[in-house]
């Protein structure tokens, strides 16, 4: 443990160490915090709490060197700053927008409850657990530098794959969650030679859905402000705007797509969805 004025940082080992309380406001991704930092555990990541004097949680950073892609959940800037510093990273993301270049993701969320989903299908759509080798090839060919792990320890915990064959070929798929009551929709790639025959929209309204028979409350996508595609299509499927995450890059690293976009471009150019903490945005 390290203590910087009256801040206390301390490792997260193992998941027997994550029975956290988490105070109100410290993220808008608290339903999902203790399943994140499972996650990023399990494929061999690190995971750090920081705490006030008091002992109350005010920051968690969860961080995957295989990708060097970190995610640092907090309101304070003294918090974002030490973790910040602390790893070297190709992306990272937080909540917290600072003078920092960084880009802006969307946070798309819809009320599953009140929501009727209407939308004619183009496709066959199957959701997933099995074909662990093909999905995985699939997400290293589209997503390079992804943790291998990750597609693995993913299924075990209950994500779903869904996906769209061509002539028993992966054309698209997407990938969901549901934590807490909480759908989240992330890691939509569509192959370019199948994009803009509505591949993208039709796994988008399977996962909800889904979620929706499955009795979540709600849903939410983080999309890139530069993705007016996918944007265009969370707002047709009655998806609005409900807060933002900040994507940095580290200086003097060449700029390329992130390996696994937590997290949002529904169907357009490259990956749809964004993993802002794969482990959480695309």
């Amino acid at each position: 443990m390290s203590e910087l004025g009256e801040m206390k940082v301390s490792e997260i080992r193992n998941t027997l160490d994550i029975d956290f309380v988490f105070p109100s406001g410290l993220s808008f991704f608290e339903p999902y915090l203790q399943y994140f930092i499972k996650e990023i555990l399990e494929i061999g990541g690190e995971a750090y709490v920081s705490r006030t004097p008091e002992g109350a949680v005010s920051g968690i950073f969860i961080y995957d060197d295989s990708e060097k892609l970190g995610t640092i959940y907090t309101r304070s800037r003294q918090v974002f700053d030490y973790f910040y510093e602390l790893k070297p990273f190709n992306f990272l993301f937080a909540e917290m927008r600072t003078e920092v270049e960084n880009e802006v993701y969307d946070i798309y969320t819809v009320d599953l409850e009140n929501l009727a989903i209407v939308h004619r299908f183009s496709h066959e759509i199957s959701a997933e657990e099995g074909h662990i080798d093909e999905i995985e090839q699939f997400m290293v060919s589209t997503h390079p530098g992804i943790n291998r792990k990750w597609v693995n320890v993913a299924l075990k915990n209950g994500d779903r794959c869904f996906i769209v064959r061509l002539s028993k070929e992966i054309a698209g798929l997407g990938w969901l969650s549901m934590v807490n009551g909480v759908g989240r929709l992330h890691s939509l790639y569509v192959k370019p030679q199948f994009r803009r025959i509505g591949i993208g929209e039709d796994i988008l309204y399977a996962r909800l859905l889904w979620l929706k028979l499955k009795h979540a409350r709600s849903a939410f996508s983080e999309i890139s402000r530069y993705n007016l595609l996918s944007s265009r299509i969370a707002v047709k499927a009655q998806m609005s705007v409900s807060g933002q995450v900040f994507q940095y890059f580290k200086k003097n690293l060449a700029r390329k797509e992130p390996a696994k976009s937590q997290q949002m471009c529904l169907a357009s150019g490259g990956s749809a969805e964004r993993t802002f903490l794969r482990s959480g945005v695309y």
